[in-house]
C-alpha cells in the first residue's frame, strides 16, 4: 500500500504499522531509524502511536533531523 510522510510518498506492506512506515521512510533515505522513533502526526495534526494502524493513502507527518 502507498502512504505519505512528509510530502513522500511511499510503498509499505499491507498491515504495516506507524512506527514501520517511519522505519521505511528512514531506510528510504539511507538512514538508520532512531530509538525511540521520533513522534508522528496524522494529516490533521493529531499524535499517532507508533503501533496504530495504515491505510492506503495515510498522511503521516514527522519530525526529522537528519535532514536538518
Amino acid at each position: 500500500m502507498k502512504v505519505t510522510i512528509n510530502k513522500i510518498e511511499i510503498e509499505i506492506f499491507q498491515g504495516a504499522m506507524v512506527g514501520d512506515a517511519i522505519r521505511a521512510y528512514y531506510s528510504l533515505h539511507g538512514q538508520r531509524a532512531p530509538s525511540p522513533l521520533p513522534e508522528a502526526e496524522d494529516a490533521y495534526g493529531n499524535r499517532v502511536a507508533h503501533d496504530g494502524a495504515l491505510t492506503e493513502g495515510s498522511r503521516l507527518t514527522v519530525n526529522v533531523s537528519f535532514l536538518d
